[in-house]
């Protein structure tokens, strides 16, 4: 054991008088692993609100040489806290690596969620007490399509072994490497197979590189050069979905009828996203088998496009039953039907989808002639405000927010969130939260109230007065406005993404100086963005341009200050499209998503505000046939 190293009972016992905890410089002792700093942190932590923080950063730089007293000690003594959870994670692997099976086994049982490489070190363990049954629940692991952990190659070597996995289950997982495209991986895997030609290097890049030369001089008969040319296929898809469904169709023809199946389905599954009119008609020719979530839920988004009623509800039925109880498919069940004729049953469906705020009960609502009435706030006491503050993990929580941790105090709050259980306790926390100025936490936590609500504090207006104005001059909704923020930021004002954007409008950089100058801010400059006034002017300012560049479309629009105005466009049509299924088949996840809660979110605000549009139906304007792409320089 290194010289340094004590025990965390030592410590403890060592500790002298509580004199705070300095999260900064705990961060950076534990980025340079000092552990002379972290002890001294440690030691005068005793008592602290956040003791446990420099015990967690202790044992974590020194994970390598911890015993497994010191961990079982943190582990007891933090039980049910998220520093307890993420060292069991961490614990759980160093574990694996000295081989300390029982142990691992004891502490697997009490962890939540194991990724694959947990799973894979829990059937490591049945390997090594010679229990057959973990190493079987890791078999469905190996049919991923790109790698997994390391700790998994002795699992899937022993299942190989044994004959529960077999070559066709390689050739499976090849095909589902290609499928998405990863050549690299594929050829990877090729050794379980004899390592073909086909799978090689230089067929799998010119494949990639010119598909069309590569499907013109393949010999199907075998099942590599099959596989090659669905890769091919998949390439050539993606760029020119009519002349890979050409090509299929006339190569197509004399392979097994699974795999030309198989086929047909990743094609459709291609021209779904691309938004192809033909995705549809293309996966009917394909199987649905085999389809994860996301494949599924597009293949019933494909029929949406074309307006295929019955194929629709055909899809939507044929969904495993959990998948089929989410809203949205629920109420595109209700559309489905009620597109068939069969009113009485689509009334039944959109019943059952009324009891929310969301956007597809708000949908749902109106379908039935039920539009939104929001209940009056229920009050909140100091009582209760007082008992939630004094909860250890809010208490935490608010003093790692009061230290700039924000991501550990909400990961913290949102822990101890799941220990409330009735509404009275949420909307305490939530008015918590917002008097110490922590509107996400805040809106998070109001969100999860069942039968009591404050929808001022699920939906709250900081800075009205600001976004009042400025969408005014920009001639703009303002409850539109509050539903981007809502969206975008939670009205953190000074929140900034991975990608780069900023502020409450979340503004990319591009962004915020075109906006600036077409606002006429001469003296702008980035580092104003997070000024909470600043970054609403110039936010207001491009969702002006967006509503002038789109003809007043709000749908279009919104999807435009997600995804870039170009994107907006290149998914409209020919033809004009009700608004709803423009919405669902956008193909980007995010935006898709981002549409729907914008609207929901404007829908409720105008009730709140007492003004603009409160019904949601009539901000989904049907969105025009396609023009000319525009090209003003706008980002």
């Amino acid at each position: 054991m290194m010289k340094y190293l004590i025990t965390l009972p030592s410590l403890i016992l060592a500790a002298s008088a509580h004199a705070g905890i300095d999260l900064d410089t705990l961060k950076n002792a534990a980025r340079t692993r000092d552990v002379a700093t972290l002890e001294t942190l440690v030691a005068q932590s005793k008592g602290d609100t956040l003791e446990m923080y420099p015990r967690y950063y202790m044992l974590s730089t020194t994970l390598r040489e911890a015993s497994e007293a010191d961990a079982s000690d943190f582990l007891k003594r933090y039980d049910n806290t998220p520093l307890a959870e993420r060292f069991r994670a961490e614990w759980l692997k160093e574990l694996g690596r000295r081989g300390s099976w029982d142990s691992f086994v004891t502490e697997y049982g009490k962890y939540d969620a194991p990724n694959a490489e947990l799973q894979c070190l829990r059937a490591q363990a049945g390997l090594a007490q010679q229990q057959a049954a973990p190493v079987s629940a890791a078999r469905p692991l190996w049919f991923s399509d790109k790698a997994q952990a390391d700790a998994c190659n002795p699992v899937f070597e022993a299942l190989f072994a044994s004959g529960e996995l077999t070559q066709a289950d390689a050739w499976e997982r090849i095909r589902l490497a290609l499928a998405a495209n990863r050549p690299d991986f594929a050829r990877q895997l090729a050794a379980r197979v004899g390592n073909p030609a086909a799978l090689g290097d230089k067929a799998l890049k010119q494949a990639a590189a010119n598909p069309a030369k590569t499907l013109a001089n393949l010999d199907t008969t075998q099942r590599a050069n099959r596989e090659l040319a669905l890769f091919a296929l998949e390439v050539l898809g993606r760029k020119d979905p009519d002349s890979a469904s050409s090509q299929l169709a006339a190569i197509g023809a004399d392979w097994p009828e699974a795999d030309q199946r198989f086929a047909w389905q990743q094609l459709g599954l291609t021209a779904a996203r691309k938004l192809h009119p033909q995705a549809s008609q293309w996966l009917a020719r394909g199987s649905l088998d085999g389809l994860n979530d996301e494949d599924r839920a597009w293949s019933v988004r494909a029929a949406l496009r074309s307006q295929d009623w019955a194929t629709v509800l055909k899809r939507i039925d044929a969904l495993p039953a959990e998948q089929q109880q989410d809203t949205a498919w629920r109420y595109w069940r209700g559309r489905a039907l009620q597109g068939l004729g069969r009113s009485t049953d689509a009334a039944a469906q959109f019943g059952q989808l009324t009891g929310g705020t969301d956007y597809y009960s708000l949908l749902a609502r109106e379908e039935l002639g039920q539009p939104l009435q929001l209940p009056p706030a229920s009050r909140v006491s100091e009582d209760d405000i007082r008992q939630v503050r004094n909860i250890p993990g809010f208490k935490r929580a608010l003093e790692l927010y009061a230290q700039n941790w924000k991501v550990e105090g909400a990961r913290e709050w949102n822990w101890a969130v799941r220990s409330l259980n009735t509404d009275a306790q949420y909307l305490a926390a939530s008015e918590l939260a917002r008097r110490e100025g922590w509107n996400d936490r805040s809106i998070y936590t109001a969100d999860r109230t069942r039968a009591q609500h404050d929808f001022n504090l699920r939906y709250p207006s900081p800075w009205r007065n600001h976004i009042q104005t400025y969408a005014a001059d920009n001639d703009l909704e303002s409850a539109w406005v509050l539903g981007i923020i809502r969206q975008e930021s939670r009205f953190v004002m000074d929140a900034k993404s991975s990608a780069g954007a900023a502020g409450l409008m979340q503004l990319m950089p591009a962004t915020a100086k075109w906006s600036a100058k077409r606002a006429g801010i001469s003296d702008f400059t980035p580092s104003q963005v997070t000024d909470p006034e600043v970054n609403v002017a110039l936010g207001t300012t491009y969702m002006n341009y967006l509503q002038g560049r789109f003809a007043g479309n709000q749908i279009l629009s919104t999807a435009g200050y997600n995804a870039g105005p170009g994107n907006a466009s290149k998914w409209q049509t020919s033809q004009p499209l009700d608004a709803t299924i423009y919405i669902e088949t956008i193909p980007f996840t995010e935006t898709r998503e981002y549409v729907k809660r914008v609207s929901a979110n404007a829908t409720v605000y105008a009730q709140l505000l007492n003004q603009g549009e409160t019904r949601l139906k009539a901000r989904l304007q049907p969105i025009a046939a396609k023009g000319n792409p525009v090209n003003d320089g706008a980002p």
